[in-house]
């Protein structure tokens, strides 16, 4: 198998070496090394270390999901726009290597609170998860956008979304591990410290993810030839918008997505609270182990949920990792032990990997779909929308926490909880989840009809067209 000097081989399916597959896969890394190690601490932090009202956090958060509204499409949009650097460098490239070093940058300030006064705490918050949110959607929307373009058939497709889903596993148990090294509950500088290493860690991260974002000569020449015909017909955003919200494949998706997406940060940030409150620990490296059995499940799970897509299509392993998710989950409703809570907590993952693990090419697929039936490859507006959707479960991360913990009486600091408060952090890390999972499951086994026959009816068409 023969490497030409932009990494393309000669096989028929796998059209890039490993070599570029891994180093596009290792974005996947840095999204959820970074998803992970945001999602555990700010809320816990900001309320229980700064004793920011968790009232406000919740504002901020739906604030910053307002924001996401108008950054992450149009960011979208805007890359797959000409610019003076697209000849050279190509569309995605020159945006996700300036996004994602600043980002590195950006997320130490969210620790840095110069401030005592809630007022004044809340707008630190606000305007620093804000910057970072635009920095990194504008490297992540790059990324995730080149995928479909640069990688075309089925095989490669699985095969990078495979070394994804490794990456993306890794890099949640590595922005999970990392930060506890540092913190010391009850010290707030120790998570500035802890921020400077996740900083380090993503930097390096970078320059490994640089090779597989590369687009080659071929690339960049359809590419521009994609632009150039799509300048025959201007499309503002709204118009691309209103064509993508008509699909229900598209459609059933994002919103698959939304609530997909939702679970990690509901179940990733109440970590530190099950910990200290539901096991009774008070060492922040239970969080690890913890996320470990997790992630470690997750881990098993992809070789075999990638078999089973590739044999009944990923919509349909979508419906049946909902399902398993929903049983798996519902026994730690109940569970206050450790090891129990280990071993749970271990097939809950193994269930979720089968959506983790086909994310990106079921994406694919509703892309694939879209570009038939409109002629056009815009894949950063439709990344757009999708990251756009996936950062609102942020907002109802900040919602769901802020309800509850006031409703039952969660008090930020104290070494206990009162038994209703305990029930409100069962009702956040497992009862909403399991809600996101029905939900995920309604919408693929009722909504979605992507069938193994369409998807390839539609990749047939797309090498006819030369799309």
């Amino acid at each position: 198998m023969k490497n030409n000097k932009n990494g393309i081989t000669l096989t028929k399916d796998l059209k890039y070496s490993s070599k570029v597959h891994w180093s596009f896969g290792l974005g996947s890394f840095l999204d959820q090394f970074y998803v992970s190690a945001f999602t555990v601490r700010v809320i816990f932090f900001y309320e229980n270390e700064v004793f920011l009202s968790i009232v406000l956090i919740g504002i901020a958060f739906a604030l910053y999901g307002f924001w996401n509204m108008i950054n992450d499409p149009l960011l979208g949009w805007f890359s797959d726009q000409k610019t003076r650097f697209t000849q050279k460098m190509g569309r995605r490239f020159p945006w996700f290597l300036v996004g994602a070093i600043v980002m590195n940058f950006v997320y130490i300030t969210i620790y840095l609170v110069p401030f005592s006064d809630q007022l004044f705490m809340f707008i630190w918050l606000l305007v620093t998860i804000c910057l970072y949110e635009f920095c990194y959607s504008l490297w992540q929307v790059n990324w995730l956008a080149l995928y479909p373009d640069k990688f075309r058939s089925h095989e490669e497709r699985t095969k990078v979304g495979a070394v994804s889903t490794i990456c993306a596993q890794i890099g949640s148990v590595t922005g999970i591990l990392v930060p506890p090294l540092f913190i010391s509950y009850g010290n707030v500088n120790s998570y500035i410290i802890a921020a400077l290493a996740v900083s380090i860690v993503g930097f390096i991260s970078v320059l490994f993810i640089i090779p597989g974002m590369r687009e080659d000569s071929e690339l960049i020449d359809r590419e521009l030839k994609n632009i150039e015909e799509q300048k025959q017909e201007k499309e503002s955003y709204w118009q691309i918008l209103k064509v993508a919200s008509k699909e229900k494949n598209f459609m059933s998706y994002i919103f698959f997505y939304l609530f997909y997406y939702t679970v990690n940060p509901l179940l990733l940030s109440s970590l530190p609270f099950w910990v200290i409150y539901i096991i009774g620990s008070t060492d922040p490296n239970t969080e690890t182990i913890l996320a470990g059995a997790f992630l470690g499940g997750a881990f098993i799970g992809v070789p075999i949920w990638l078999k089973v897509g590739r044999k009944i299509g990923n919509r349909k392993t979508y419906i049946y990792g909902s399902l398993f998710s929903i049983l798996l989950f519902s026994p730690l409703l109940f569970v206050s032990d450790l090891i129990i809570s280990i071993i749970i907590l271990s097939l809950c993952g193994f269930a979720f990997s089968s959506m983790w693990t086909l994310l990106y090419p079921g994406f694919s697929e509703v892309i694939d779909e879209l570009v038939v039936k409109t002629g056009k490859r815009r894949e950063g507006a439709y990344s757009g929308i999708r990251t756009f959707v996936g950062r609102f479960a942020y907002v109802i991360q900040a919602v769901i926490f802020a309800f509850i913990h006031q409703i039952t009486f969660f008090k930020p600091g104290a070494p206990t909880q009162a038994p209703l408060a305990l029930l409100g952090i069962r009702t956040i890390m497992i009862a909403a989840p399991i809600i996101c999972f029905i939900i995920c499951f309604l919408l693929m086994a009722f909504i979605n009809d992507l069938t193994p026959e369409k998807v390839k009816e539609h990749r047939k068409i797309l090498k006819e067209r030369n799309l």
